[in-house]
């Protein structure tokens, strides 16, 4: 029996990746800028505009994973919401910055509603994409030196989903800027979501015949993932890097603009990020095997956090200096993306084995909550304090408040948090073996 994946199913189950990366790169990187300086919502409104706009996918995220659990189809059980759910992902993208003539408490409760609607076909299709990854692994051996059957495989597969997920946040790091600098927001989003359905197509259609019906048993409910030990290390790993994440991708742009006074080098710097992490992929797969996934995290986490202080440090109008600083985040932004999602079909497994019951939708969809909460609090926390500082909504000059906390929020409070996580993960080795 093979111990591998095919390459067509490899990287066609990863193209996927790629067209929920556009979305989630541009609302990540983007979406604050849009409220505070198009939409013209102060930064804190903006900030938790965003927060309730994820607020009911505590009940939309396990629900979706549970519904895919039990999913039974010609398809399969996962790969209908992937197909079908696409369509309403692009639409209500598309819809996000389309815009309306709205202002104020209007504008802020209609882009609300608009957030609400855009969460819930996100979760209809990522949670069952992401559970396709402990489906297409579960019948792989183990490999030499693995503690367990696909442990290895599980890496390399998520390496090429995270790979093509790069490439998206690439696409969409350079292609909305360039969008709404020369055209509009409205057609940035219309272009991009475009490019939304075709790839999730794609990837089911690469991913047929791997994909089970779903159980029709009960099982423990669909909160109960959150009872196991290694599941919640996973999560908290997961959380702390990708609160990093959210932070860098949205202060980013302000950084640009009002600490290197250099916005038409807001492309280059998101070109470093992302290209560097792209090459620091496979180095990452090799050190996730050389020792395990864990302890290559820990690496990976303290050499981020050591970047970040060093952009913050970077002097004020020394772009060049901070787009070389940038090309170092690769190994970091690598890992957060790689190794969590890595982990976790690792744990999916060993449930499935004691259990006998396929729960993956739901341990997807819990972990697809947690970081929506995660990342709707740190944007709302960001949005807080950009207001707080004294920022000026859509103004080209910000007072020095502003632009030191910009700084703040860059390197020393991201820094802290990753070498908490660093440490963490030190602690846990070969969680499931």
């Amino acid at each position: 029996m093979p111990t591998a994946l095919p390459t067509r199913v490899r990287q066609g189950y990863g193209f996927g990746a790629f067209a929920i990366a556009i979305a989630n790169t541009t609302m990540m990187f983007f979406l604050l800028k849009y409220l505070v300086d198009v939409a013209r919502l102060p930064a804190a409104t903006a900030g938790l505009v965003l927060f309730v706009g994820k607020g009911w996918d505590a009940f939309a995220d396990p629900l979706a994973g549970w519904l895919s659990d039990r999913t039974r189809s010609p398809m399969g059980a996962r790969r209908p919401w992937v197909v079908f759910g696409s369509v309403p992902f692009a639409a209500t993208f598309i819809a996000t910055f389309w815009g309306f003539d709205l202002q104020g408490t209007q504008a802020a409760i209609g882009y609300a509603v608009l957030l609400l609607l855009f969460n819930a076909a996100y979760s209809a299709v990522v949670i069952p994409y992401g559970a396709l990854t402990a489906a297409l692994t579960q019948d792989l051996p183990a490999e030499p030196g693995d503690p367990s059957p696909g442990y290895t495989e599980r890496t390399r597969l998520n390496g090429a989903r995270m790979a093509w997920s790069m490439v998206g946040g690439i696409v969409s790091g350079i292609a909305m800027p360039l969008l709404f600098n020369h055209y509009s927001w409205r057609t940035a989003g219309v272009v991009l979501g475009l490019c939304i359905a075709p790839p999730l197509w794609y990837a089911a259609w690469a991913t047929r015949g791997r994909d089970p019906s779903g159980t029709t048993g009960e099982g423990p409910g669909m909160w109960s993932v959150l009872r196991i030990a290694p599941y919640r290390r996973v999560v908290a790993q997961f959380c702390m890097s990708w609160t990093v994440v959210a932070t860098l991708s949205s202060i980013v742009p302000f950084y640009v603009e009002h600490h290197l006074h250099r916005q038409d080098l807001l492309d280059a710097l998101f070109a470093a990020i992302q290209l560097s992490a792209l090459a620091c992929i496979p180095g990452v797969v090799w050190l996730a095997k050389r020792t395990d996934k864990p302890r290559a995290y820990a690496v990976a986490m303290a050499s981020w956090s050591v970047v970040l202080l060093g952009l913050a440090l970077v002097p004020e109008g020394n772009a060049w200096a901070a787009v070389g600083m940038a090309c170092l985040v690769g190994p970091g932004v690598a890992a957060a993306h790689v190794l969590p999602w890595a982990m976790l079909p690792d744990v999916v497994a060993a449930d499935q084995a004691t259990t006998g019951v396929d729960r993956s939708g739901q341990f997807y969809g819990m972990m697809t909550f947690i970081e929506k909460v995660v990342l709707a609090a740190t944007l709302w926390g960001v949005g807080g304090v950009l207001g707080a500082s004294g920022y000026l909504e859509g103004a080209a000059h910000q007072p020095e408040s502003a632009r030191l906390a910009v700084l703040a929020l860059i390197g020393p409070l991201p820094g802290v948090v990753l070498a908490a996580a660093a440490v963490n993960a030190w602690r846990w080795p070969r969680e499931v073996g």
